[in-house]
């Protein structure tokens, strides 16, 4: 039964995140440009194409971190595969940290610098964790680095998924995508924290010395 939930929520990852990619992403290899992103290459246009593409080895290298099968068979494969994913990460990360100051919707503008440093901040502590073979830190910091990543998907779920039900009562839209990208940038994060560290925090049996 466990496998088959874990097979369901990877599964749910893949397709939600390939439709956020072919969705929003895909469409500026084809020539869509978008006038908050400048007129040329060098002025805003190479820090979404670097996001980009920092962005597609964090969505679909990322899940290949988790799965046992291919560590334990392909473990070469599965080295490279990290290395990339770490490296698209933080261009990804460093990249969105500088589009979050020409986010058209300003109150966007905050939670999307916080959750762009909290991305690099996590990839960063991944990578030097591992270095340290500290195993436990390591895939702890890939567990906030990958959902930091899929939170640039989590904040589009309302693309497919009725969630605007949520906050239907604010009528202005543009606290409305506010609202929408504090709550799915960072609740997936609060509620990754309750489940890695403080559920199993309870487990721990503590010995206590007993009275003399």
């Amino acid at each position: 039964m466990q496998q088959v939930g874990k097979l369901f929520f990877w599964t749910a990852i893949v397709i939600a995140s390939l439709y956020f990619y072919l969705d929003n992403a895909v469409a500026y290899l084809f020539g869509y440009r978008s006038e908050r992103f400048g007129d040329s290459l060098f002025k805003n246009q190479i820090w979404f194409v670097t996001h980009i593409v920092g962005a597609t080895f964090s969505l679909f290298l990322g899940p290949i971190q988790f799965w046992r099968n291919i560590r334990n068979r392909f473990i070469k494969y599965y080295r490279f595969a990290g290395k990339l994913y770490i490296i698209g990460s933080l261009a990804a990360g460093i990249s969105a940290l500088k589009l979050s100051f020409i986010n058209d919707c300003i109150g966007c503008r905050y939670p999307l610098f916080i959750l762009s440093v909290l991305f690099i901040l996590s990839t960063s502590l991944a990578w030097y964790s591992i270095k340290m073979r500290n195993i436990i830190a390591h895939k702890q910091f890939m567990i906030r680095s990958y959902t930091c990543a899929l939170a640039f998907v989590f904040v589009r779920l309302y693309q497919i998924l009725p969630v605007d039900i949520l906050y239907a009562d604010i009528e202005d839209i543009n606290i409305r995508r506010t609202v929408n990208e504090w709550m799915f940038s960072f609740v997936p994060l609060i509620l990754v924290e309750i489940f890695m560290i403080w559920i199993p925090s309870l487990r721990i049996k503590r010995n206590y010395e007993k009275p003399s």
